[in-house]
């Protein structure tokens, strides 16, 4: 997160007392079938791999990163809604090696996405995200900090008051909404009711526990949808970049032979400036590749897709949220991050005059 565009988010780290510190967000891209690797920190790391000095197209994709930073702007200004970033960079003519090469994985590797389906992403909705996070500067980009001991710490501490009466491995199977009470059943517990309903898990599973949707909800939480990512915490280097140069946080790979979800390793060290003999990485999207030996373990998370439908579904949080003693909250009903996830919360809270 940074304190420029997250600002509730400080404010709850704020309140809770939580440690944080300086991060590096450095962005480095492996292309494996053109044997092209880079790292987008400074003129040194551009030309990591110094063959790159002899390629025009590496050239041409730094001219058009700035054509695109300062061009895309425009969008801002005269929005329009329904431009998806592929008809976009049609428009505009740009390259196969700026949109394969740096855009396609800063998306994908941002969002955890389907490199494929980021030319259905909204093109103004992409551009707002990285304006707002300084990310179409060369210069005066905000700093990056991650929370000391990671977000398990913040989690701890905001559920310390309540913490005994949360039911872990209880998962709902059926929410059913009653004029006076709203019906939550568990194979636990079974039948019981309450006042009101706070669902705060992702849309599908929302959608899924609802016993009688409305058609509001349905057609809202049903555009909002989610994709599946292997993700291992291993000791592999391998699956950085072969220069220790273009090593970075965030390291997207574009194997030989292609395949429809993003393949990204985060640095751990680099991250969450980690002191240790041996370098943590987590990996999306590559299991097999990862020498077993140094696997630490394998887990699943799963990523909302963001589309024009999509988008115009978080518009109508209010049509929804606060109706039939249910109301909704995520991150998905914004970029999908912290700040997204408080805000949305925060719009929850002030239905019963509650803030932070």
């Amino acid at each position: 997160y940074n304190e420029r565009t997250y600002p509730n988010f400080c404010k709850l780290l704020a309140r809770l007392g939580v440690e944080t510190q300086l991060s590096s967000m450095s962005f480095s891209v492996r292309d494996d079938a053109a044997d092209i690797e880079y790292k987008g920190d400074n003129l040194n790391a551009l030309f990591a791999q110094r063959s790159n000095l002899l390629r025009w197209g590496h050239y041409r994709m730094l001219l058009e990163i700035l054509r695109f930073y300062r061009q895309s702007r425009r969008l801002l200004a005269e929005p329009a809604e329904k431009l998806t970033m592929g008809s976009y960079l049609r428009q505009q003519r740009y390259s196969t090696e700026f949109i394969e090469r740096h855009l396609i994985p800063m998306g994908a590797a941002i969002w955890s996405a389907d490199p494929e389906q980021f030319y259905d992403f909204p093109a103004v909705y992409f551009v707002r995200f990285c304006h707002n996070h300084g990310m179409l500067n060369i210069l005066n980009r905000p700093q990056w900090r991650v929370i000391r001991g990671g977000s398990v710490q913040y989690v701890r501490k905001m559920t310390l008051p309540f913490r005994s009466k949360i039911r872990t491995s209880t998962p709902v199977s059926v929410i059913r909404r009653h004029e006076d009470s709203v019906e939550i059943i568990t194979d636990r517990f079974g039948s019981e009711h309450f006042d009101h309903v706070i669902i705060a898990t992702h849309s599908d599973q929302a959608l899924r526990m609802l016993a009688d949707p409305t058609r509001a909800e349905s057609d809202v939480l049903g555009t909002m949808r989610y994709q599946r990512n292997d993700v291992s915490l291993h000791h592999d280097t391998s699956r950085l970049p072969k220069r220790r140069k273009a090593w970075s946080s965030w390291n997207y790979h574009i194997p030989k032979q292609r395949q429809s979800s993003a393949v990204v390793t985060y640095n751990m060290n680099e991250l969450q400036s980690l002191r240790t003999e041996r370098t943590y990485c987590v990996t999306l999207n590559s299991t097999d590749c990862i020498d077993p030996n140094q696997c630490i373990r394998d887990l699943r998370y799963d990523h909302p897709v963001y589309t024009t439908a999509s988008v115009v579904s978080q518009r109508r949080h209010a049509e929804i949220s606060g109706k039939n003693r249910t109301h909704y909250c995520g991150a998905y009903w914004g970029y999908g991050f912290h700040e997204d996830g408080v805000n949305s919360a925060l719009a929850v809270c002030k239905h019963f005059g509650k803030e932070l």
